[in-house]
């Protein structure tokens, strides 16, 4: 199968998987983004500027079939994400493994620094909330990359 149609394919069953098992894993406000987990792995398999269109691709997606109060937080969010996490491409075999894991969860936070600090702009939270959602988000998402790394290896073997 194409690498694009694979990449099609997948996104559609992660899509699904956002769509209706997200709500069932939520913890108060805060959703795991099983979109960001497919694009931390996309991007680093397939480089940077796939990683930027995926992201932004996939983002809009998600601000289109969520709350469309803030049109674009996502895709800002996840484009951010793809052209970090595509640097990977290529790079593995230089970096160690815990550099690696630094590299991704320092995107992850940074997608979670973005995306909720862009969510709770108009109302009026505290910065306690927005640290808390922060935080919560960023460890969600890190907790499933690492379990899905267990699964999936982020790059292929060289073989």
């Amino acid at each position: 199968m194409a690498p694009v149609l694979k990449i099609i394919a997948m996104f559609i069953g992660v899509m699904l998987a956002q769509l209706y098992l997200a709500q069932l894993l939520s913890l108060g406000a805060v959703r795991p983004d099983f979109i960001l987990v497919f694009l931390i792995f996309a991007s680093a398999r397939y480089g940077r500027i796939n990683g930027i269109l995926l992201g932004f691709s996939a983002g809009l997606l998600q601000d289109l079939t969520g709350s469309l109060s803030v049109l674009g937080a996502n895709a800002l969010a996840k484009s951010v994400v793809g052209y970090t996490v595509g640097t990977l491409n290529g790079t593995m075999t230089v970096w160690t493994p815990r550099i690696v894991n630094l590299y991704i969860y320092g995107s992850l936070l940074g997608h979670a620094i973005i995306y909720q600090t862009i969510m709770v702009q108009g109302l009026q939270a505290s910065p306690g909330i927005l640290t808390s959602h922060i935080l919560l988000e960023a460890l969600m998402s890190s907790a499933i990359v690492t379990g899905m790394r267990y699964l999936i290896p982020i790059m292929p073997s060289r073989a």
